[in-house]
């Protein structure tokens, strides 16, 4: 499996705003509510939003990842949205532009290891090109040919 078979155009949004990190992490996590890898997309959602709550996002300057491991979840989930202003996530830290979320199941498999590594890789070598992406199949690409470049 890869990450491109994860995290698929239609997971991806640009151009969007928030007034704050929760706000912002919703409007990425919505892009999941009908995945039928969640049993429960409100208790998802909640669980999400209490992991941020206790500060367990983590972040690459601009990218935060947003994510949960837990029994809701039946298998690896991605969303990706862009917030070209940027989202206040902590201080002294830059405005977040590109959000992650990541829903894995609580019994976390090596293939949702090396994917979420993979993005993990990717972001840290890559953020810029990525931030600078203007549409979801250009995103998408960009992925795909450095997830390759891993390999």
């Amino acid at each position: 499996m890869n990450l491109t078979d994860v995290l698929t155009q239609d997971r991806v949004l640009f151009n969007l705003t928030a007034n704050d990190r929760f706000e912002a992490i919703t409007k990425v996590a919505q892009l999941l509510s009908n995945s039928p890898k969640i049993q429960s997309f409100e208790a998802f959602l909640n669980a999400l939003l209490e992991a941020e709550r206790a500060g367990l996002t983590w972040f690459e300057q601009e990218v935060a990842f947003p994510h949960i491991r837990s029994e809701l979840v039946k298998e690896l989930i991605l969303a990706a949205g862009f917030f070209s202003p940027g989202v206040f996530f902590r201080e002294n830290a830059p405005l977040v532009q590109l959000i992650f979320v990541i829903g894995a199941p609580k019994k976390i498999s090596t293939a949702d290891i090396v994917i979420v590594g993979s993005l993990a890789r990717i972001v840290s070598k890559n953020k810029n090109r990525l931030l600078n992406a203007k549409n979801a199949q250009k995103f998408i690409s960009l992925l795909s040919e450095y997830e390759k470049q891993l390999q």
